[in-house]
Protein backbone atom coordinates (compact mmCIF):
# COMPACT_ATOMS: atom_id res chain seq x y z
CA UNK A 1 0.00 0.00 0.00
CA UNK A 2 1.25 3.40 -0.79
CA UNK A 3 0.20 6.41 1.63
CA UNK A 4 -0.16 9.92 -0.11
CA UNK A 5 1.17 12.83 1.75
CA UNK A 6 -1.64 14.70 3.28
CA UNK A 7 -2.55 18.28 3.38
CA UNK A 8 -5.46 19.62 4.55
CA UNK A 9 -6.69 16.17 5.58
CA UNK A 10 -6.83 14.87 1.93
CA UNK A 11 -5.32 11.39 2.10
CA UNK A 12 -4.71 8.51 -1.00
CA UNK A 13 -4.22 4.75 -1.10
CA UNK A 14 -3.24 2.96 -4.07
CA UNK A 15 -3.27 -1.06 -4.39
CA UNK A 16 -1.87 -2.71 -7.40
CA UNK A 17 -3.87 -6.01 -8.28
CA UNK A 18 -1.99 -8.23 -11.13
CA UNK A 19 -4.81 -10.95 -12.69
CA UNK A 20 -4.01 -13.78 -15.19
CA UNK A 21 -6.59 -13.26 -17.86
CA UNK A 22 -7.04 -16.61 -19.99
CA UNK A 23 -7.94 -16.31 -23.45
CA UNK A 24 -10.46 -18.43 -25.11
CA UNK A 25 -8.54 -19.55 -27.65
CA UNK A 26 -4.92 -18.97 -28.48
CA UNK A 27 -3.94 -15.97 -30.88
CA UNK A 28 -0.47 -16.56 -32.90
CA UNK A 29 1.13 -13.76 -34.44
CA UNK A 30 4.35 -13.50 -36.03
CA UNK A 31 6.36 -13.06 -33.17
CA UNK A 32 4.31 -15.21 -30.19
CA UNK A 33 1.56 -16.79 -29.42
CA UNK A 34 -1.08 -15.04 -27.18
CA UNK A 35 -2.60 -17.44 -24.62
CA UNK A 36 -2.69 -15.52 -21.35
CA UNK A 37 -2.87 -12.19 -20.78
CA UNK A 38 -1.05 -10.47 -17.44
CA UNK A 39 -3.20 -7.04 -16.72
CA UNK A 40 -2.26 -4.75 -13.90
CA UNK A 41 -5.14 -3.48 -12.15
CA UNK A 42 -4.71 -0.04 -10.27
CA UNK A 43 -6.90 0.83 -7.77
CA UNK A 44 -7.14 4.47 -6.00
CA UNK A 45 -9.08 5.40 -3.06
CA UNK A 46 -9.75 9.33 -2.05
CA UNK A 47 -11.49 8.74 1.29
CA UNK A 48 -14.03 6.42 0.00
CA UNK A 49 -13.94 7.54 -3.52
CA UNK A 50 -12.73 4.88 -5.89
CA UNK A 51 -10.79 5.33 -9.32
CA UNK A 52 -9.68 2.13 -11.31
CA UNK A 53 -7.49 2.14 -14.40
CA UNK A 54 -5.88 -1.50 -15.91
CA UNK A 55 -3.48 -1.93 -17.97
CA UNK A 56 -2.35 -5.41 -20.15
CA UNK A 57 1.22 -6.10 -20.50
CA UNK A 58 3.81 -8.50 -22.50
CA UNK A 59 4.18 -11.89 -21.79
CA UNK A 60 8.52 -11.69 -22.73
CA UNK A 61 10.43 -9.17 -24.05
CA UNK A 62 9.61 -6.79 -26.87
CA UNK A 63 7.97 -3.49 -27.86
CA UNK A 64 5.57 -3.76 -25.04
CA UNK A 65 6.48 -3.76 -21.34
CA UNK A 66 6.26 -7.09 -18.96
CA UNK A 67 4.62 -6.59 -15.76
CA UNK A 68 7.64 -6.73 -13.79
CA UNK A 69 8.85 -3.49 -15.73
CA UNK A 70 5.46 -1.41 -15.38
CA UNK A 71 5.45 -2.41 -11.61
CA UNK A 72 9.09 -0.92 -12.01
CA UNK A 73 8.15 2.35 -13.18
CA UNK A 74 5.12 2.86 -11.18
CA UNK A 75 7.78 2.14 -8.10
CA UNK A 76 10.29 4.38 -9.52
CA UNK A 77 8.36 7.15 -9.92
CA UNK A 78 5.23 7.13 -12.11
CA UNK A 79 2.54 6.23 -8.75
CA UNK A 80 4.44 8.32 -6.49
CA UNK A 81 4.17 11.39 -8.44
CA UNK A 82 0.34 10.68 -9.26
CA UNK A 83 -0.36 9.99 -5.09
CA UNK A 84 1.37 13.30 -4.43
CA UNK A 85 -0.17 15.39 -7.08
CA UNK A 86 -3.49 14.13 -5.61
CA UNK A 87 -3.10 14.23 -1.92
CA UNK A 88 -1.72 17.59 -2.26
CA UNK A 89 -4.89 19.28 -4.34
CA UNK A 90 -7.35 21.38 -1.91
CA UNK A 91 -9.98 20.03 0.65
CA UNK A 92 -13.19 19.48 -1.75
CA UNK A 93 -11.31 19.77 -4.97
CA UNK A 94 -12.15 17.13 -7.88
CA UNK A 95 -9.18 15.30 -8.75
CA UNK A 96 -8.62 16.56 -12.30
CA UNK A 97 -7.31 15.12 -15.76
CA UNK A 98 -3.35 14.43 -14.61
CA UNK A 99 0.18 15.58 -15.79
CA UNK A 100 2.00 12.07 -14.87
CA UNK A 101 2.10 10.70 -18.47
CA UNK A 102 4.40 13.98 -19.33
CA UNK A 103 7.28 11.99 -17.38
CA UNK A 104 7.31 8.87 -19.31
CA UNK A 105 10.27 8.15 -21.94
CA UNK A 106 10.73 4.01 -22.18
CA UNK A 107 7.65 2.06 -22.90
CA UNK A 108 7.26 0.83 -19.30
CA UNK A 109 6.99 4.53 -18.08
CA UNK A 110 4.24 5.14 -20.87
CA UNK A 111 2.39 2.16 -20.08
CA UNK A 112 2.77 3.11 -16.17
CA UNK A 113 1.63 6.87 -17.19
CA UNK A 114 -1.15 5.23 -18.78
CA UNK A 115 -2.42 3.45 -16.20
CA UNK A 116 -2.19 5.76 -13.54
CA UNK A 117 -3.84 8.27 -15.95
CA UNK A 118 -6.83 6.06 -16.30
CA UNK A 119 -7.16 5.48 -12.10
CA UNK A 120 -7.00 9.35 -11.55
CA UNK A 121 -9.22 9.74 -14.58
CA UNK A 122 -11.98 7.14 -13.37
CA UNK A 123 -11.55 8.37 -9.51
CA UNK A 124 -12.82 12.16 -10.87
CA UNK A 125 -15.21 10.74 -12.92
CA UNK A 126 -16.92 8.83 -10.14
CA UNK A 127 -16.29 11.97 -7.69
CA UNK A 128 -18.63 13.71 -10.20
CA UNK A 129 -21.26 11.04 -11.33
CA UNK A 130 -20.26 11.44 -14.97
CA UNK A 131 -18.87 9.09 -17.72
CA UNK A 132 -15.39 9.21 -19.83
CA UNK A 133 -17.30 9.84 -23.10
CA UNK A 134 -19.70 12.83 -21.39
CA UNK A 135 -16.11 14.08 -20.12
CA UNK A 136 -14.85 13.62 -24.00
CA UNK A 137 -17.98 15.40 -25.39
CA UNK A 138 -19.10 11.95 -27.01
CA UNK A 139 -22.83 11.80 -27.90
CA UNK A 140 -22.79 7.97 -29.58
CA UNK A 141 -23.99 5.39 -27.46
CA UNK A 142 -21.93 3.03 -29.45
CA UNK A 143 -19.17 1.76 -31.85
CA UNK A 144 -18.11 -0.56 -34.67
CA UNK A 145 -15.43 -2.94 -33.76
CA UNK A 146 -12.80 -5.25 -35.81
CA UNK A 147 -12.09 -8.46 -35.72
CA UNK A 148 -8.11 -10.24 -35.29
CA UNK A 149 -7.52 -13.96 -36.95
CA UNK A 150 -4.52 -15.50 -35.75
CA UNK A 151 -1.96 -17.27 -37.93
CA UNK A 152 -3.70 -20.85 -38.62
CA UNK A 153 -4.52 -23.14 -41.34
CA UNK A 154 -6.53 -21.66 -43.93
CA UNK A 155 -9.93 -23.58 -43.25
CA UNK A 156 -9.51 -22.28 -39.63
CA UNK A 157 -8.82 -19.36 -40.83
CA UNK A 158 -12.05 -18.87 -42.94
CA UNK A 159 -13.98 -19.70 -40.06
CA UNK A 160 -12.81 -17.73 -37.53
CA UNK A 161 -13.16 -14.66 -39.69
CA UNK A 162 -16.66 -15.67 -40.59
CA UNK A 163 -17.62 -16.11 -36.79
CA UNK A 164 -16.53 -12.02 -36.13
CA UNK A 165 -18.02 -11.03 -38.71
CA UNK A 166 -21.47 -12.61 -37.87
CA UNK A 167 -20.97 -10.68 -34.53
CA UNK A 168 -20.47 -7.81 -36.21
CA UNK A 169 -16.78 -7.11 -37.07
CA UNK A 170 -16.82 -4.79 -40.09
CA UNK A 171 -12.90 -5.55 -40.26
CA UNK A 172 -10.80 -7.80 -40.32
CA UNK A 173 -6.55 -7.96 -38.95
CA UNK A 174 -5.30 -11.39 -39.96
CA UNK A 175 -1.79 -12.31 -38.55
CA UNK A 176 0.64 -13.20 -40.95
CA UNK A 177 4.74 -13.83 -41.34
CA UNK A 178 7.21 -14.11 -43.82
CA UNK A 179 7.35 -17.84 -43.48
CA UNK A 180 3.25 -18.39 -43.30
CA UNK A 181 2.22 -18.18 -47.12
CA UNK A 182 -0.25 -16.24 -48.25
CA UNK A 183 -2.93 -19.48 -47.90
CA UNK A 184 -5.38 -18.44 -44.49
CA UNK A 185 -5.12 -14.94 -45.78
CA UNK A 186 -6.38 -15.31 -49.15
CA UNK A 187 -9.29 -17.89 -47.40
CA UNK A 188 -10.38 -14.89 -45.34
CA UNK A 189 -10.56 -12.90 -47.85
CA UNK A 190 -12.75 -14.86 -49.60
CA UNK A 191 -15.10 -16.09 -47.02
CA UNK A 192 -16.12 -12.33 -45.75
CA UNK A 193 -16.75 -9.44 -47.66
CA UNK A 194 -15.53 -6.75 -45.21
CA UNK A 195 -11.96 -5.02 -45.14
CA UNK A 196 -9.15 -7.50 -44.59
CA UNK A 197 -5.78 -6.18 -42.94
CA UNK A 198 -2.59 -8.24 -42.95
CA UNK A 199 -0.79 -7.70 -39.47
CA UNK A 200 3.04 -8.73 -40.09
CA UNK A 201 4.00 -7.43 -36.25
CA UNK A 202 7.32 -6.42 -37.59
CA UNK A 203 8.40 -9.53 -39.08
CA UNK A 204 9.45 -8.80 -41.99
CA UNK A 205 13.43 -7.77 -43.21
CA UNK A 206 13.90 -5.14 -45.19
CA UNK A 207 15.50 -6.26 -48.14
CA UNK A 208 15.26 -10.07 -47.35
CA UNK A 209 11.62 -10.58 -47.43
CA UNK A 210 10.71 -9.24 -50.38
CA UNK A 211 9.18 -12.04 -52.39
CA UNK A 212 6.80 -12.86 -49.30
CA UNK A 213 5.78 -8.55 -49.21
CA UNK A 214 4.87 -8.84 -53.04
CA UNK A 215 3.03 -11.81 -52.67
CA UNK A 216 1.28 -10.23 -49.93
CA UNK A 217 0.88 -6.95 -51.65
CA UNK A 218 -0.69 -8.41 -54.58
CA UNK A 219 -3.75 -9.75 -52.81
CA UNK A 220 -6.85 -6.90 -52.36
CA UNK A 221 -5.93 -6.07 -48.48
CA UNK A 222 -6.90 -3.11 -46.63
CA UNK A 223 -3.29 -2.16 -45.73
CA UNK A 224 0.03 -4.35 -44.63
CA UNK A 225 0.58 -3.53 -40.99
CA UNK A 226 3.57 -2.85 -39.29
CA UNK A 227 5.89 -5.15 -42.11
CA UNK A 228 9.21 -3.98 -40.24
CA UNK A 229 10.78 -2.95 -37.05
CA UNK A 230 8.85 -0.22 -35.20
CA UNK A 231 11.60 2.21 -35.29
CA UNK A 232 12.70 2.04 -38.98
CA UNK A 233 10.29 4.58 -40.59
CA UNK A 234 12.79 4.49 -43.64
CA UNK A 235 11.90 0.90 -44.65
CA UNK A 236 8.21 1.78 -44.21
CA UNK A 237 8.15 4.49 -46.64
CA UNK A 238 10.15 3.04 -49.55
CA UNK A 239 8.00 0.28 -49.31
CA UNK A 240 4.80 2.52 -49.13
CA UNK A 241 5.94 4.14 -52.31
CA UNK A 242 6.97 1.24 -54.47
CA UNK A 243 3.91 -1.04 -53.80
CA UNK A 244 0.34 -0.25 -54.08
CA UNK A 245 -1.38 -1.17 -50.85
CA UNK A 246 -1.44 1.54 -47.95
CA UNK A 247 0.84 0.44 -45.22
CA UNK A 248 0.07 1.01 -41.94
CA UNK A 249 2.02 1.78 -38.26
CA UNK A 250 1.09 -0.19 -34.90
CA UNK A 251 3.89 -0.74 -32.82
CA UNK A 252 5.76 2.51 -34.57
CA UNK A 253 3.40 4.92 -32.92
CA UNK A 254 4.73 6.01 -29.59
CA UNK A 255 4.70 9.45 -29.18
CA UNK A 256 3.29 12.84 -31.11
CA UNK A 257 6.69 12.76 -32.76
CA UNK A 258 6.56 9.74 -34.33
CA UNK A 259 2.68 10.33 -35.74
CA UNK A 260 4.07 13.45 -37.01
CA UNK A 261 7.13 11.79 -38.62
CA UNK A 262 5.03 8.85 -40.16
CA UNK A 263 3.27 11.57 -41.91
CA UNK A 264 6.45 13.84 -43.11
CA UNK A 265 8.49 10.48 -44.41
CA UNK A 266 5.43 9.39 -45.82
CA UNK A 267 5.73 6.13 -44.11
CA UNK A 268 2.35 4.81 -43.52
CA UNK A 269 -1.26 6.21 -44.31
CA UNK A 270 -3.02 4.07 -41.13
CA UNK A 271 -1.82 4.46 -37.63
CA UNK A 272 -3.09 2.29 -34.87
CA UNK A 273 -3.13 4.07 -31.47
CA UNK A 274 -2.86 2.81 -28.02
CA UNK A 275 -2.76 4.62 -24.15
CA UNK A 276 -0.49 2.08 -22.78
CA UNK A 277 1.97 3.15 -25.62
CA UNK A 278 0.93 6.74 -26.07
CA UNK A 279 1.00 7.25 -22.41
CA UNK A 280 -2.51 7.66 -21.16
CA UNK A 281 -6.37 8.78 -22.58
CA UNK A 282 -5.49 12.22 -23.05
CA UNK A 283 -2.06 11.65 -25.33
CA UNK A 284 -3.92 8.97 -27.42
CA UNK A 285 -6.74 11.67 -28.27
CA UNK A 286 -4.32 13.86 -28.84
CA UNK A 287 -2.26 11.85 -31.46
CA UNK A 288 -5.88 10.76 -33.15
CA UNK A 289 -6.91 14.46 -33.68
CA UNK A 290 -3.61 15.15 -35.11
CA UNK A 291 -2.92 12.18 -37.22
CA UNK A 292 -6.75 13.25 -38.44
CA UNK A 293 -5.25 16.82 -39.15
CA UNK A 294 -2.04 15.35 -41.13
CA UNK A 295 -4.39 13.32 -43.22
CA UNK A 296 -3.15 9.81 -41.68
CA UNK A 297 -6.32 7.56 -40.64
CA UNK A 298 -6.02 6.12 -37.06
CA UNK A 299 -8.20 3.14 -35.39
CA UNK A 300 -7.93 2.53 -31.51
CA UNK A 301 -5.75 -0.88 -30.81
CA UNK A 302 -5.94 -3.51 -27.61
CA UNK A 303 -3.96 -5.99 -26.16
CA UNK A 304 -6.70 -8.51 -25.51
CA UNK A 305 -7.35 -6.64 -21.89
CA UNK A 306 -10.42 -7.00 -19.65
CA UNK A 307 -13.39 -5.09 -19.81
CA UNK A 308 -12.47 -1.80 -18.06
CA UNK A 309 -9.51 -0.81 -20.41
CA UNK A 310 -12.09 -2.17 -23.02
CA UNK A 311 -14.23 0.26 -22.41
CA UNK A 312 -11.81 3.22 -22.44
CA UNK A 313 -10.82 2.30 -25.97
CA UNK A 314 -14.56 2.20 -26.92
CA UNK A 315 -14.92 5.33 -25.67
CA UNK A 316 -11.57 6.76 -27.46
CA UNK A 317 -12.26 5.86 -30.71
CA UNK A 318 -15.73 7.41 -30.57
CA UNK A 319 -13.98 10.88 -30.24
CA UNK A 320 -12.47 11.18 -33.05
CA UNK A 321 -14.19 9.63 -36.11
CA UNK A 322 -11.66 6.26 -36.13
CA UNK A 323 -11.65 3.19 -37.96
CA UNK A 324 -13.55 0.28 -36.37
CA UNK A 325 -10.80 -1.02 -33.38
CA UNK A 326 -9.89 -3.58 -31.30
CA UNK A 327 -13.17 -2.28 -29.12
CA UNK A 328 -15.46 -5.42 -28.66
CA UNK A 329 -16.28 -6.67 -24.70
CA UNK A 330 -13.57 -9.34 -23.62
CA UNK A 331 -16.43 -11.80 -23.12
CA UNK A 332 -15.49 -13.04 -27.13
CA UNK A 333 -11.66 -13.60 -26.48
CA UNK A 334 -11.51 -13.99 -22.62
CA UNK A 335 -12.17 -17.25 -20.41
CA UNK A 336 -13.56 -14.62 -17.65
CA UNK A 337 -13.77 -10.84 -17.82
CA UNK A 338 -13.60 -9.94 -14.29
CA UNK A 339 -15.24 -6.24 -14.92
CA UNK A 340 -18.46 -7.88 -16.73
CA UNK A 341 -18.56 -5.32 -19.47
CA UNK A 342 -21.52 -5.90 -22.37
CA UNK A 343 -21.14 -7.24 -25.38
CA UNK A 344 -22.27 -6.16 -28.81
CA UNK A 345 -26.21 -5.45 -29.38
CA UNK A 346 -27.08 -5.19 -33.05
CA UNK A 347 -23.48 -5.74 -34.60
CA UNK A 348 -22.29 -2.91 -32.07
CA UNK A 349 -20.04 -2.35 -28.84
CA UNK A 350 -22.48 -0.19 -26.54
CA UNK A 351 -19.98 2.27 -24.59
CA UNK A 352 -19.98 2.74 -21.29
CA UNK A 353 -22.47 5.50 -19.88
CA UNK A 354 -22.35 4.79 -16.50
CA UNK A 355 -20.18 7.23 -14.49
CA UNK A 356 -16.00 6.49 -14.36
CA UNK A 357 -14.21 5.40 -17.45
CA UNK A 358 -15.81 1.75 -17.26
CA UNK A 359 -16.66 -1.07 -14.96
CA UNK A 360 -13.91 -2.07 -12.15
CA UNK A 361 -13.45 -5.57 -11.52
CA UNK A 362 -16.09 -7.38 -9.57
CA UNK A 363 -14.08 -8.28 -6.37
CA UNK A 364 -14.94 -12.12 -6.27
CA UNK A 365 -14.38 -11.96 -10.16
CA UNK A 366 -10.75 -10.40 -9.58
CA UNK A 367 -9.99 -12.92 -6.84
CA UNK A 368 -10.26 -15.87 -9.25
CA UNK A 369 -7.39 -14.58 -11.46
CA UNK A 370 -5.48 -12.51 -8.99
CA UNK A 371 -2.14 -13.39 -9.49
CA UNK A 372 -0.82 -10.84 -6.84
CA UNK A 373 -1.59 -7.55 -4.99
CA UNK A 374 0.50 -5.00 -3.37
Amino acid sequence: MVQGRRRALVSVTARVHVADLSLRSEVRAADRTHAHRRSIFLELDDEGVPGWGECATSEGPGVDPTVDEVLAALDERVLDLAVSQLASRPVGSAPRAPTVALVAARPAMLAAAGLVDAALWDLRLRAEGRSLAEDLGVSARDVAFAGVVGVMAPGASAARAEALVAEGATRLRVKVSPDAGTRALEAVLAAVGVPVVADANASFAPGGDDAALAELCALPIAWLEQPFAANNLVAHAALAERVGVPIGLDESVRSLRWVRDAARYHAATVLCCKPSRLGGIARTVEALRTAGELGLRCYVGGYFEAGLARAVLGTISAVAGTEPGDVVAPAGYLDADPCGLAGPRGGRQPLHLAPGCGPPPERSALRQVLVRTA
